[in-house]
């Protein structure tokens, strides 16, 4: 009988490879061998946190064990992977003692806890869950050694009256910033630092402000800082009737560091003011950063309002025009229970209040963005209605918050040039905008 070409490269090969296992099992087993199984390591993912906040509880002793009695202020960083994308997440907690009751947001989670009696301490990294709880914790308070910043002019001149703060920097993250108190001319001082690096912010005047690190500060005693003379920026600030305006703020918002037309870092505020205008409507910026760039708000008394970008150290001439006085007016009728209070500290007392909202844009490098500005206006509220006026209305991109209403304006809204009125209705939230006509009398009001 002819055999096919398979019987002999095929089936007998798989003949033989399978008495050689079977013989090799006989003997292996016979001799009290066993076959071993090498794992493969598995290649680790990344720990996943669900979105949500988990509670962190402890207790706040000092070294030889008792209970802190001071104030700590508690704050908290969070870095949370889920999925394909990561999130981090910084706040400040409630001042504490000796316990704490933190929510905070899911992830890997560092507590940090700061005194004026005290170095900083900390606890972490927390494998913090979202709805979880970990109630067990401790943190020791010890006590730091002094950090001396000395600060000078080109000459070692000592400079006076600065503004000296920082804070420790803890999964690149940082804590409460502390100020620095002045010990002698030049000199400014924080009682008790650690090895945390810390990052140092000074500012004053006739100065570029400046910020630099210093690592391992409990072996620094004295650090000496050289501070760069400001190059001034200046100019006028004039109205629509070509008249100076006196007392306008340069209120700054953002900073940003530009280098070739690109941007490599920002620092924000929410408003702080880097100059004033004199009688004559003239203004000298003496602490601008010479390699960044300035954006922010010229607010004058009476709340006219023009945003400047783009400004610089060293430019002179510059020339301002603020627009007309425009202000929104608003009558809010309906329900009136369903607008929410705030403290007032010119009240000294709590008031109902709307939120408006204004959007501008400034730019840096080279490409736009944009801010927004928020007034908070009490309401005088009435039996069946409710009134206020925001002076210094100057942006098209309006927004205000009535109660659980946000009302928002379009380019059809700014017809006019003059004031707004809006009109609105808390039982059906419908509203009207239209120009506003100071009424003769009390019961004149005209479109």
């Amino acid at each position: 009988m002819q055999r096919s070409p398979a019987f002999y490269f095929v089936y007998i090969p798989i003949a033989m490879l399978l008495l050689f296992v079977f013989g090799l099992a006989i003997i292996l087993m016979a001799t009290g061998t066993r076959f071993v199984a090498t794992p493969v390591p598995a290649t680790p993912a990344d720990f996943l946190y669900e979105e949500g906040k988990g509670r962190l509880k402890g207790k706040i002793i000092l070294e030889d064990g008792s209970p802190n009695t001071e104030k700590v202020q508690l704050s908290y960083d969070s870095k949370r992977v889920t999925g394909t994308s990561s999130s981090s997440y910084s706040a400040s907690g409630p001042q504490v003692t000796d316990s704490f009751d933190l929510e905070a947001q899911s992830g890997e989670t560092y507590l940090m806890f700061i005194s004026s009696n005290y170095a900083p301490a900390w606890l972490g990294p927390l494998e913090n869950h979202a709805d979880g709880l970990i109630d067990d914790l401790v943190v020791v308070l010890k006590k730091g050694v002094p950090l001396d910043i000395s600060l000078t002019d080109e000459n070692g001149n000592p400079i006076i009256d600065a503004n000296v703060n920082g804070f420790p920097i803890l999964n690149d993250g940082g804590g409460q910033h502390i100020p620095f108190k002045a010990t002698q001319a030049g000199v400014y001082r924080i009682e008790n630092v650690n090895d945390l690096t810390y990052k140092i912010f000074v500012e004053a005047d006739g100065f570029e402000p400046t910020s630099f690190k210093i690592e391992n500060p409990d072996k620094v005693g004295l650090y000496n800082k050289e501070l760069v003379k400001a190059d001034p920026t200046s100019g006028t600030v004039i109205g629509a009737d070509n008249q100076p305006v006196a007392n306008a703020k340069f209120l700054l918002y953002v900073r940003a560091m530009v280098v070739g037309g690109n941007t490599s870092g920002t620092h924000c505020w929410s408003g702080k003011e880097i100059g004033v205008t004199d009688e004559q409507g003239k203004f000298e910026l003496d602490d601008l950063m010479s390699d960044h760039e300035h954006s922010g708000i010229i607010e004058a008394p009476d709340k006219r309002r023009i945003p400047f970008t783009n400004l610089t150290a060293g430019s002179t001439g510059l020339v301002y025009e603020m627009p007309p006085q425009r202000t929104l007016h608003g009558k809010i009728t309906g329900d009136l229970a369903q607008l929410h209070d705030r403290h007032f500290n010119e009240f000294k007392e709590n008031r109902p209040y709307v939120k408006v909202d204004q959007e501008y844009t400034y730019s840096y490098g080279s490409s736009n963005h944009s801010n927004n500005l928020h007034d908070y206006i009490p309401l005088d509220q009435q039996a069946a209605e409710a009134t206020f006026a925001c002076p210094g209305i100057f942006s098209e991109k309006v927004e205000v918050l009535i109660g659980p209403y946000r009302v928002e304006f379009n380019p059809n809204d700014y017809a006019s040039q003059g004031d707004l009125l809006l009109e609105f209705n808390l039982d059906n939230g419908e509203k009207t905008i239209r120009s506003y006509k100071a009424p003769a009398n009390l019961n004149e009001q005209e479109n």
